[in-house]
């Protein structure tokens, strides 16, 4: 994740246990992994929430283009053509 090394941990650590000192030390590292636990758990919540709209996004076009070749199909030349074919056809029938 971070591109830290050993020395640079090292480095972080002593600033940090002069700045907070011997005594609070370990209560600040346990609030601030549980501080990172829940940066995690946001993050991880939502990316799912944009993975589930990315999925829906996708339905929904696929969706649309569904609707789209299918209005096509109606408006097709041999369709139309069959469907005057019917209608005399019918008149045809009814005389």
């Amino acid at each position: 994740m971070f591109d830290i090394g050993f020395w640079e941990l090292v480095i972080i650590a002593l600033v940090a246990l002069i700045i907070i000192g011997p005594e609070r030390l370990p209560k600040f590292a346990h609030d601030a992994g549980r501080f990172i636990r829940k940066v995690r758990h946001f993050i991880q919540n939502a990316k799912r929430e944009v993975e589930k709209e990315l999925k829906l996004d996708q339905l929904n076009d696929l969706n649309e283009s569904i609707h789209q070749v299918e209005n096509l199909m109606n408006q097709a030349p041999d369709k139309l053509i069959q469907e005057q074919i019917n209608r005399e056809s019918e008149k045809d029938s009814t005389k």
